[in-house]
């Protein structure tokens, strides 16, 4: 049965490889780094400042800011809604559900997938960020971003906290773009579920609302509240059970798939 299901993901990585997924990645993950390294090197003069105390930190901060609260649920909405609409694009849902393999075999391997693409995302992403410092420091030396002073304590910690934030995110794409065919439905959710989060950020029962987590990771400041963290984590790790539990029990019972 393992045997069988390692193989069924094997297929699942093939059909993302063909698809534009790994691109959209790339492309998704370099973005923030190239435009942050510009605004850098054309405003030295506002910024260096800012760079005095702690240069690496700082710029791990100035990159991820945008990306823990903007760029990665956008790209997590529109991975997942690419890599399940190779399906619905070629038609071949009804087939893979015909073929004598277990439900969970096919929800769960096409899960990790996705579940691939997202650290995957965040790891090229971070290894932008270095590389676009690096460019930065050989500019503008000034900035002092250099190989042997790099953050790696604070790189892993704020990764680490913001891929748990987004977990439940990919499970609830994951579920809306099995539920609708159409690819505009789950798009058009997903961003409006994203754009509610902004907005009740500053609400106290935010806590409860998945799409934030990612941003409260980044954005709050553990030092001067560190029950917070574990309250994040504890509410992160909830709605990831819960997601998946509820998308399994739901997409396993529809009474027509694909």
């Amino acid at each position: 049965m393992k045997t069988r299901f390692f193989a069924n993901t094997s297929a699942e990585f093939i059909k993302t490889k063909r698809s534009f997924a790994l691109w959209l990645t790339i492309l998704a993950a370099a973005f923030i780094p190239a435009i942050n390294a510009v605004i850098l090197l054309e405003r030295p003069e506002v910024l260096l400042t800012k760079f005095e105390q702690t240069p690496w930190l700082t710029f791990l901060r100035f990159n991820w800011k945008n990306v823990a609260a903007v760029i990665l649920p956008m790209y997590i909405i529109l991975i997942t809604n690419l890599v399940v609409q190779i399906e619905f694009r070629s038609n071949t849902w009804k087939q893979v559900y015909a073929s004598p393999r277990p439900f969970a075999d096919i929800f769960f391997s096409k899960l990790l997938v996705i579940q691939a693409l997202v650290p995957f995302y965040i790891i090229c992403f971070d290894g932008f960020v270095l590389l676009s410092g690096l460019l930065v420091h050989s500019l503008n030396p000034a900035y002092r971003l250099t190989v042997t002073s790099i953050d790696w304590q604070n790189l892993l910690l704020i990764s680490g906290r913001v891929y748990l934030g987004c977990l439940s995110v990919s499970i609830i794409q994951y579920w809306l773009s099995l539920r609708f065919r159409n690819f505009v439905i789950p798009l058009g959710l997903g961003l409006g579920l994203w754009i509610t989060g902004i907005i009740l950020m500053d609400w106290d029962k935010s806590i409860y609302y998945p799409y934030v987590y990612s941003a409260f990771m980044f954005f709050t400041d553990f030092e001067k509240e560190p029950g917070q963290l574990v309250v994040l984590t504890v509410s992160s790790l909830t709605a990831l059970v819960l997601s998946i539990g509820f998308a399994f029990y739901d997409i396993k019972h529809l009474p027509e798939k694909g």
